[in-house]
């Protein structure tokens, strides 16, 4: 295997050099033309000297042998032969190959070898193949060093040496067998064989001479380059050569590093290079590596220049000379302040929020690890989890603007308040940490809290308007509710969660059994998506009953969850998981569907309310759902009554009463229910015809015994009857409750004194369908588009009986 690998490779160095071919840059090629020229001008007076001992023993064996004619041609081809070689001698001796026209003298010196090769060989060649000569080793020694004579000669120009022993060899080869017929045949195969080992030994010599030059043309290119990269490094780059000796004293400054470090050159030379740089960790390091006289890289080292504080980025190493390692270092230096600052800036960002300069939630949580890392047994460390009230609705009415505006005011209200007893935070959004190190009891804590409320609370004009704004607080002590970073983070979460419960404003601080709220909440949660699927909701109804005749005059659907191990849960526990999830307008979806296909099923003056929720009427399927549910039960519209609270027209007031006047359109009866629990702003029934304005319970609940009760439920029933609306009241549970309704003028009542909502099979007329088939869940995804993800509304459904 080694063997062929060798005789490949040897075979393709020969094709290499048969072939080769001088295919480089103009420039180049000039430069190793001209380069032959010098070569053949030096070789082809050697050549001369050579052929003269030829030349003369020629003659003597054509006087030894040869007739009078053959002497006479013979000595014709001699002149012709020395003719071109005095010739080329005088051309070269006034050649400079450096200006000559290198293109038209190597054509010359080509001609030339063709008319030498003729003369030369022609001398003895002719009275040879003509018997004028008899065969002797003599014949073939002259016409060998003929071919060796030319190829040496001709070498540097590998087309004039290749024509020249092409010629040669064919007139020497001729002669031989025409003076000795077939037995001159081995000697003409031996001598062509000779010319080809001539020409490929002096072509090899070619092919090296040429490659040298190209190298050598190289190194000068590169060599030059670098010297010219050098001088612009050195004049133009913002970066400056330094060179010391082996005591550390500044050696040949140059210009420009004088004028780098704002001194004179004379002041520099013999200058301790560490004098030129503040004091510092880095300078002691860059001492350090001078003593140690190794190689370094990338010392960072602060310097002062005209009176501003610089960076510079310092490299070494000792210089190398023929007599090995000098003791003297030489290096380079780099003003690295505007890479510094910009360094600064990237770890600002990565640390602290943009906006209100304060420490963000990375950093926030490195500062809390470490204080709780060191905190003492005695010791008490409190997270404040803090959440901006109605921020949102901030950036709506006034935009992001003043809602920035805002994040910063309150940023800075906290860093007041809270001074250097801890760290505050912006987390993200509208939301604020705050660690107090070393923090005392916990009441101080909440004086501490109840004074951030306080201050943030503050009126603030922005733009013209006056903005307060407030916040909750969740709070988590350590070690009561842990030592843990994200314990801590995570349980005053829970407690801000519990204040926000509380009303909002306020402080609340962590206890063990909010934490199992939570759990239970995240249980509901899990087990409401699964009773989804498994299809364990069902409505209850609760009858309306008309004052005047005692009649049920219909019901409203109620929601109530069958629990496959818990039993019956109340819309009150699972109804908030619901909002805050977003699954309501599931269900809110699953009822209209549901509550129509029971009333089917009966008597048809009978009626059904169900209960809308802010996020079904932002949902692009409630229109869809009711169209599609009417005409799926054939239930006239008029016998569906849909109940919406004040909540409702608050958000997003304009587009919430269109959508209204569409539905009624359909012929579908709106109450407003609750009426008198939230703003009861008189501009919502003038904003909008409801059919029904139902009173709750707070107002019905002491309306036998309380005089303000029954005032204003009689101007309410008053206000109703005025504008043509019917009044309901909620939660009648005593019979003097009932009766002073009527003297006050309301139309229709529900409550337990008349029944609690019970199972649809339990409705007084209900007819059996034949077939008994409850509207599934999964098949609302079949009938309208994928609900979209919603805030988490106002409570829904979250009647009781």
């Amino acid at each position: 295997m080694g063997e062929r690998i060798t005789l490949q490779r040897l075979l393709e160095m020969q094709k290499k050099i048969w072939n080769f071919k001088i295919s480089v840059d103009p420039e180049t090629a000039e430069l190793v033309a001209r380069e032959q020229l010098k070569s053949f001008g030096q070789l082809s007076r050697i050549g001369i000297l050579v052929t003269l001992p030829l030349g003369i023993y020629a003659l003597v064996m054509l006087f030894a042998f040869a007739g009078p004619d053959y002497i006479a041609v013979s000595s014709f081809f001699l002149v012709i032969a020395g003719f071109m070689g005095g010739r080329n001698y005088f051309r070269q001796v006034a050649l400079d190959p450096d200006t000559a026209d290198y293109k038209a003298v190597t054509k010359s010196i080509v001609l030339e070898s063709i008319i030498t090769g003729i003369a030369f060989s022609s001398i003895l060649s002719i009275p040879f193949a003509f018997g004028q000569i008899p065969f002797s080793l003599d014949i073939a020694i002259l016409a060998m060093g003929g071919l060796a004579l030319g190829g040496f000669v001709y070498g540097s120009i590998p087309r004039a040496q290749t024509y020249y022993l092409l010629i040669t060899t064919t007139i020497h080869a001729l002669s031989f067998i025409a003076a000795e017929g077939y037995a001159g045949i081995s000697a003409a195969v031996l001598l062509v064989f000779f010319a080809l080992c001539i020409d490929y030994i002096f072509r090899m010599f070619f092919f090296n001479f040429v490659q040298r030059h190209i190298h050598a043309s190289k190194q000068k290119d590169a060599a030059e380059t670098v010297r010219l990269l050098l001088h612009d490094y050195a004049e133009q780059s913002s970066d400056w050569l330094w060179e010391i000796n082996d005591r550390h004293l500044i050696v040949n400054p140059s210009a420009r590093f004088a004028i780098a470090v704002d001194k004179e050159i004379r002041e520099l030379r013999n200058m301790p290079l560490e004098d030129l740089f503040e004091d510092s960790a880095e300078r002691n390091q860059l001492i350090q590596s001078l003593a140690a006289g190794e190689p370094f890289r990338d010392i960072h080292a602060p310097i002062k220049i005209r009176g501003e504080l610089r960076w510079w980025r310092l490299s070494g190493r000792r210089i190398k000379t023929r007599d090995g390692m000098s003791k003297h270092m030489r290096g380079v230096a780099a003003d690295i302040t505007s890479a510094r600052i910009a360094e600064a800036k990237v770890a600002h960002l990565a640390h602290f929020d943009s906006l209100t300069n304060l420490p963000n939630r990375a950093l926030f949580n490195q500062s809390l690890k470490r204080s709780v890392s060191r905190m003492r047994d005695d010791q008490k460390l409190a997270v404040l989890y803090l959440d901006l009230d109605d921020f949102k609705t901030i950036n709506d009415t006034l935009g992001h603007g003043a809602g920035d505006t805002v994040l910063k005011s309150v940023a800075s209200r906290l860093e007041q308040t809270i001074g250097i007893q801890g760290m505050v935070a912006r987390l993200g959004g509208d939301e604020f940490a705050i660690s107090l190190r070393n923090c005392g009891s916990n009441d101080d804590v909440m004086r501490i809290a109840n004074e951030i409320i306080k201050n943030v609370s503050k009126p603030l004009i922005v733009d013209g308007h006056r903005i307060t704004t407030g916040v909750s607080i969740g709070i988590a002590i350590a070690p009561e509710a842990g030592t843990g970073c994200e314990e801590l983070v995570k349980y005053s979460d829970i407690a801000l969660y519990h204040a926000k419960q509380n009303g909002r404003r306020c402080a609340a601080l962590f206890e063990t059994s909010m934490h199992e709220a939570v759990q239970e909440r995240r249980n509901i949660e899990v087990d409401l998506r699964a009773a989804l699927k498994r299809n364990e909701l069902e409505l209850f109804y609760q009858p309306l009953v008309s004052i005047e005749t005692s009649e049920i005059i219909g019901y409203e659907a109620l929601l109530r969850w069958n629990h496959s191990e818990k039993g019956m849960i109340m819309p009150d526990v699972f109804i908030p998981v619901a909002e805050d999830t977003g699954l309501i307008v599931q269900l809110g979806e699953w009822v209209v569907r549901s509550a129509l296909h029971e009333v089917a099923n009966w008597p048809e003056h009978l009626t059904v309310a169900v209960n809308l929720s802010p996020a079904q009427m932002r949902s692009p399927n409630l229109m869809p759902t009711i169209i599609n549910a009417l005409a799926a039960t054939g239930i006239a519209p008029h016998r569906l009554e849909l109940e919406i609270t004040e909540s409702v027209l608050m958000n997003d007031n304009q587009s919430n009463v269109e959508l209204l006047h569409k539905i009624r359109s359909l012929g579908v009866r709106i109450a407003l229910d609750d009426f008198g629990t939230g703003y009861s702003s008189l501009n919502y029934l003038r904003s909008f015809p409801f059919d029904k304005i139902k009173i709750d319970r707070c107002f019905v609940d002491g309306v036998d015994s309380r005089e303000d009760c029954r005032a204003i439920i009689r101007a309410v029933t008053g206000l109703a009857t005025s504008l043509g609306m019917v009044t309901t009241a909620e939660g009648v549970e005593r019979s003097d409750q009932l009766s002073q309704l009527k003297l006050e003028g309301c139309i229709q009542v529900q409550g337990y004194l008349f029944s609690k909502a019970m199972p649809a099979a339990s409705v007084v007329g209900r007819i059996a369908p034949t077939v008994e088939r409850p509207v599934q869940l999964r098949e609302i995804g079949e009938q309208s588009a994928e609900p979209e993800p919603v805030e988490a509304p106002v409570s829904l459904f979250r009647k009781a009986g």
